[in-house]
């Protein structure tokens, strides 16, 4: 009798821990032609001569910049680094989520930013605008943040325009 009650008890047990882990999708299905999308703007951009690749040593990836003001400064900020700038982004198709560009806003290089961003600071000089391509994996990834939904390739108007050397 008492077998009988553990299998009575076992199988819900086990149907609830089954349930469980099918709720814990990573949104891959149900965003997967907007991924889709979003990977094959970024494979255009990886093959459109007017974009460079830019890395890190050992960093996560790679983004792509577009060079739309030069700078003559030699001033490169490090990931310790803080820095000033003036920023607006955009989803591939143009529309707009974020536009900074009136008001210059303070980030940490090495933290709490995204990784498309600490790439582009360490390669930036202070003067320079860029307009970069952010793969979805080094931007918000796959569970995207606020308006900006998972995997999203991320298109950025950056300007470096100070660094805050910390000590």
């Amino acid at each position: 009798m008492k077998s009988k009650l553990f299998y009575f008890l076992l199988i819900p047990l086990f149907a609830f821990a089954f349930q469980s882990c099918k709720d814990k999708d990573d949104n891959s299905s149900a965003y997967a032609e907007w991924r889709a999308k979003n990977e094959a703007h970024i494979e255009a951009i990886r093959n459109n001569p007017e974009y460079e690749a830019v890395t890190i040593p050992q960093g996560p990836g790679t983004i792509y910049r577009k060079v739309l003001q030069g700078s003559e400064s030699k001033d490169f900020p490090l990931f310790t680094d803080k820095v000033k700038a003036r920023y607006k982004g955009s989803f591939f198709d143009g529309t707009v989520f974020e536009d900074a560009t009136g008001r210059i806003t303070e980030f940490s290089v090495g933290g709490g930013i995204i990784q498309g961003f600490t790439i582009a600071f360490q390669n930036m000089q202070v003067g320079e605008k860029w307009e970069i391509q952010i793969p979805w994996n080094l931007g918000y990834g796959s569970q995207g943040k606020g308006s900006i939904p998972p995997y999203s390739a991320l298109v950025f108007e950056l300007e470096l325009v100070e660094i805050i050397q910390q000590k």
